[in-house]
């Protein structure tokens, strides 16, 4: 006789980790509100700065990993073809911490910081090791800045009244993927995701008067939804290269999004906000986005590298937005190219009876990135270096992955803005083999 078993305790561990993590994941978004919730003055441009998580893995090894690397327990959903490799049914939360500090060309700094999300995922083997399913919910822009002119104004009578100009974004879109993997051959493996992109972002100007007892301030906002869907394409890869190794290659194709949106225009001071006119519709096509990697798995030993390409010169909107007019077209931005590697070493291997450093995995990696902004024609470039920890937990099947990332985006020459920034990730994953059947009697 044969018997079904459910996840019955399993399950129980499952959701209060889950509870608990969400929890976390989002403590980091809520505890960083404040004066100083800002992110880059470079993701005021198009629909805000991307953000890319592939998996914690990929985070740690300068982004690379995240297409080409699978495996029975790599949680990667970047690649919907790397579904099919999975054993396990796995849960998976993250979040971050980031703080940016900026300088211009005339020595001005500023230091601000942020937190959020960063990846939500549940993946479930259908048949373990050839075909699966996953769910997942990635940030997929941010919009997060804050730039400040100051000036004077002559007023009659008064003589010269000094105000403050505060340029203001936040918000950003979010990816809700479902993707399917399989594997029709030992060697190979295929995928394809289905992407709800949807967010809301605002654009804020606001004027203030700091010496003034009787002028207002005046709030001029721009509040943009955004909602569209689009498709992902993956494949997979990986051959034998002698004994316990392995070669891996991937690859993803996302095709262009076509949202829909509708725009509103506010005018009046921070308590009393006028609608200016009726929400205007329109229509944002996102660029398609190509990914490529390969890389090489040992029992210890794992390297990475990987490319990214997204032609944000073909972004076109019936709205206007930073680098972008519906006459003048995307004159401030640039194709995105961006190219990393990374390592990991396992001192254990897959010795389960290894000591705690010996079940730990240890990364290192480096990105270098041309952004999609491109204020004035220049090239917005980012370069960074990345590592962390994958630290085994007391429970069987969960490991606690903390990430780090410090780099420079930009240059203060030509009146931009350099940043230095530093980012920190943590994130949970676990896995537990359900539905197991077994043969009693």
């Amino acid at each position: 006789m044969r018997m079904a078993l459910h996840p019955g305790r399993a399950s129980r561990r499952l959701d209060l980790l889950a509870a608990s993590f969400f929890a976390l994941a989002f403590a980091p978004a809520a505890g960083a509100q404040g004066a100083n919730d800002y992110g880059s003055v470079y993701s005021r441009f198009a629909v805000g700065e991307r953000a890319d998580f592939g998996s914690p893995n990929a985070a740690a090894m300068g982004g690379a990993g995240a297409v080409s690397l699978g495996g029975p327990l790599n949680f990667a959903v970047e690649n919907p073809a790397l579904i099919a490799d999975l054993a396990l049914t796995g849960f998976m939360a993250g979040a971050d911490a980031r703080t940016i500090g900026a300088e211009d060309a005339a020595g001005a700094t500023a230091r601000s910081s942020a937190g959020g999300l960063t990846a939500l995922a549940l993946v479930l083997p259908l048949v373990p090791e050839r075909v699966g399913i996953s769910v997942s919910l990635t940030p997929y822009s941010r919009v997060n800045y804050r730039v400040i002119q100051e000036d004077s104004v002559a007023i009659p009578g008064q003589g010269n009244e000094a105000f403050r100009l505060n340029f203001e974004g936040g918000g950003g879109l979010y990816r809700l993927r479902t993707g399917l993997g399989v594997r029709p051959a030992p060697r190979l493996r295929v995928g394809a995701s289905a992407d709800l992109l949807f967010g809301h972002i605002d654009y804020l100007q606001r004027t203030e008067f700091p010496n003034s007892g009787t002028l207002q301030e005046v709030q001029i906002g721009r509040a943009t939804n955004l909602s569209g869907i689009t498709a992902t394409l993956g494949a997979a890869y990986r051959a034998p290269a002698g004994a316990g190794r392995h070669l891996s290659l991937g690859a993803t194709l996302t095709l262009p999004a076509h949202l829909s949106g509708s725009r509103v225009r506010t005018l009046g001071s921070s308590l009393d906000q006028d609608t200016l006119a009726a929400p205007a519709d329109g229509d944002v096509t996102l660029p398609l986005s190509v990914r490529a990697g390969a890389g090489f798995t040992g029992t210890r030993w794992s390297f990475a590298a990987e490319g990214l390409y997204e032609p944000w010169s073909e972004f076109e909107s019936d709205f206007e937005w930073g680098g972008y007019s519906p006459s003048g077209g995307a004159t401030g931005l640039n194709d995105r190219l961006r190219v990393g590697a990374g390592m990991q070493v396992f001192p254990g291997g897959g010795d389960r009876m290894a000591g705690f450093i010996g079940r730990t995995a240890f990364r290192l990696g480096a990105y270098t990135e041309s952004a999609l902004a491109g204020p004035g024609g220049e090239d917005i470039r980012a370069t960074a270096l990345t590592g962390g920890l994958s630290l085994p937990t007391l429970f069987p099947g969960a490991r606690f992955d903390i990430g780090v990332e410090a780099g420079v985006r930009g240059s203060t020459d030509g009146g931009l803005v350099r940043d230095q920034f530093f980012r920190g990730t943590v994130t949970l994953t676990f896995g537990e083999r359900w539905f197991i059947r077994r043969r009693i009697g």
